[in-house]
């Protein structure tokens, strides 16, 4: 077996500063001009009364707030080339500002106004409610889109927090009080964490303490989780119709009952770049190369706080789904009958390696990291198990997984498009 390991470093782990109200704050220091400043809070679409509230506050915040209007924030962000993003999850609202180090004075009084005292401007929010509802309807009409919602309603159901989904009539009851309440309720400025990269030095970690460390952390501050093992084992094959669509997205998969932590999960995920992790995994070399059903199909875990997810993905011709499907079972049967050869094995253990490395490759690629880290509650352990299971997983071992995990008689199947 090939020696092949991903090194070890201490730079993937941030450093810490208290904040004066005792709070944690991460930073990952660079000698680049950028820095990113990620405010994280625990506010995602779990916590919401209804579907889009979570995102609509997590958005709009940052658009107006403390003196200054949207007009006057968007020509102060547009002038400094200061880039904002938003990203609401299960859990975990996410705001991330980059900038030029040079422009941090004027920022970070902006970015005071904004988390203590968003104006949520009711034109802004007219105008979200709008695109939202057309980005809805539209992804309605991809069969894609379809096929992943359908999955993961049909693994969780519409009322769990991974099962749900939003539709126009939510855009249409959408109201700008609900979310300025979600905004109260779940950003409080003294439970958000903030995760810094780049040019980060003393001055602006004090700067950054006395703007948003005398704040008081809350006493009852929620975290939910997930149990995998509280959900019910239920495979079964759906399909939806898309009229329009001339294709059909095939997605096959399920939870799988392991904990991050388990060093089965780390060797798992050898077996799943092997079965559809990179371009010559067996499924492309299938489904694309040899039959030509699909320009792409990858296989996937997702890991969210308490449960693991497996899926299979791909688009394929309406007239070619049914062989589709059956090639992809055919590929997880394999994985169960025959073991994996040394080669392919030594293959996988370089792709996921060079894979881990890109990851990390930049400053802020580690600060990304470790902020989905804060979000899915794992730590360092999860590196340490993919080091020790790219070093030591055997044929033995990945035929093992894939009959405990992988058999097809335990894929649940959801296809949507043309039928």
């Amino acid at each position: 077996m090939k020696k092949i390991e991903i090194p070890a470093s201490k730079t993937l782990v941030p450093r810490e500063h208290r904040l004066a109200n005792g709070r944690k704050l991460y930073y990952f220091p660079s000698a680049t001009e950028l820095v990113k400043i990620d405010f994280l809070s625990e506010a995602g679409s779990a916590y919401q009364p209804q579907p889009l509230v979570a995102a609509a506050a997590n958005k709009l915040f940052s658009v107006a707030g403390g003196d200054m209007t949207a007009e006057q924030l968007s020509e102060f962000f547009d002038f400094r080339g200061i880039i904002v993003e938003s990203n609401n999850a299960a859990f975990q609202s996410t705001s991330t500002f980059y900038t030029l180090s040079r422009h941090l004075g004027d920022l970070l009084p902006v970015l005071d106004g904004l988390v203590h005292a968003p104006a949520f401007p009711e034109r802004e929010f007219d105008i979200y409610r709008r695109e939202r509802r057309q980005k809805i309807m539209a992804s309605q009409q991809k069969s894609s889109d379809m096929a992943r919602r359908e999955f993961y309603k049909t693994l969780f159901g519409f009322d769990h927090p991974l099962g749900t989904y939003a539709t126009p009539e939510d855009a249409d009851r959408l109201d700008l009080e609900m979310v300025k309440r979600h905004y109260a309720d779940y950003h409080r400025a003294g439970d958000l964490d903030i995760v810094l990269a780049g040019h980060v030095d003393d001055r602006l970690l004090a700067a950054i303490d006395d703007r948003f460390g005398h704040d008081t952390p809350s006493d009852s501050q929620k975290h939910l989780s997930l149990h995998s093992s509280s959900l019910p084992f239920t495979p079964s094959h759906s399909q939806f119709s898309i009229p329009s669509s001339v294709q059909s997205t095939i997605r096959v998969g399920r939870i799988l009952p392991l904990r991050w932590d388990d060093i089965d999960y780390a060797r798992l995920t050898l077996l799943v770049t092997l079965l559809g992790g990179y371009f010559g995994s067996r499924l492309m070399s299938n489904l694309r190369e040899d039959k030509g059903y699909t320009y792409s199909i990858y296989a996937r875990t997702q890991l969210y706080r308490g449960v693991i997810v497996f899926y299979i993905t791909a688009d394929v011709a309406g007239s070619a789904a049914n062989e589709a499907e059956k090639e992809i079972m055919n590929e997880l049967q394999r994985l169960v009958d025959e073991p994996v050869a040394d080669e392919e094995l030594d293959l996988v253990r370089t792709v996921l390696v060079g894979d881990f490395l890109r990851s990390v490759d930049g400053i802020f690629e580690r600060s990304a990291r470790f902020c989905d880290m804060l979000g899915t509650d794992i730590d360092e352990l999860f590196t340490d198990n993919l080091r020790e299971a790219i070093r030591t997983t055997t044929p033995a071992d990945l035929q093992r997984l894939a009959a405990t995990h992988l058999a097809p008689r335990q894929m649940t199947v959801c296809r949507a498009g043309a039928l």
